[in-house]
C-alpha cells in the first residue's frame, strides 16, 4: 500500500484534527481548508485512488459515513449547505472533500487557502466531533 500522507494519518505518525472514525474509514479536517469546516473523508483499507474502483458495499459504506459526517458539520457550521467534491488528483487515495458552503463561489479549489492556528483547528474539531457523536444515525 502506497505510504502517502493519508496512510500516515491513519497510521497516527503526523497529526490530524480527526471528526470521525471507526473501522474502515476516518473523517479529518482538511490542514489547508477552503472554509472553516472542510473536511476530507477517506477509506482506511482501500488503496485505490479512484472513488469508482471501490466495490459496491465499500462506496456504500463510504457514502453513508461521509453523510452523518456531513450532517454533524452542518449542525456546527452556519452554511446554506455542505458540498461533496471527490477530485482526487493531489494525493493517491480515495477522498471525499466535504465543504461547507452559501454559494457556488465558496469552492475553487485552484484558489489560496485559509490558514488557521493548532487552536483553531483542535476546538472545531472537538465541536464537530462532539455533532457527529449526538446523531443517532449508526456510523457504518
Amino acid at each position: 500500500m502506497n505510504n502517502n500522507i493519508f496512510q500516515k494519518i491513519i497510521k497516527n505518525e503526523i497529526l490530524a484534527y480527526k471528526v470521525a472514525e471507526n473501522s474502515d474509514h476516518l473523517a479529518f479536517l482538511d490542514i489547508h481548508p477552503m472554509k472553516i469546516g472542510h473536511t476530507l473523508v477517506i477509506p482506511k483499507k482501500s488503496n485505490r485512488d479512484k472513488i469508482f474502483s471501490l466495490s459496491k458495499k465499500e462506496f456504500i459504506s463510504i457514502m453513508s459515513f461521509t453523510r452523518k459526517v456531513a450532517i454533524g458539520i452542518e449542525n456546527i457550521i452556519s452554511c446554506n449547505r455542505i458540498g461533496v467534491f471527490v477530485m482526487g488528483f493531489e494525493i493517491p487515495h480515495v477522498h471525499i472533500h466535504l465543504i461547507p458552503m452559501n454559494k457556488e463561489s465558496d469552492v475553487n479549489f485552484t484558489k489560496k487557502r485559509m490558514v488557521l492556528s493548532s487552536k483553531t483547528f483542535q476546538g472545531l474539531s472537538e465541536k464537530i466531533k462532539k455533532s457527529i457523536d449526538a446523531l443517532m444515525i449508526p456510523m457504518k
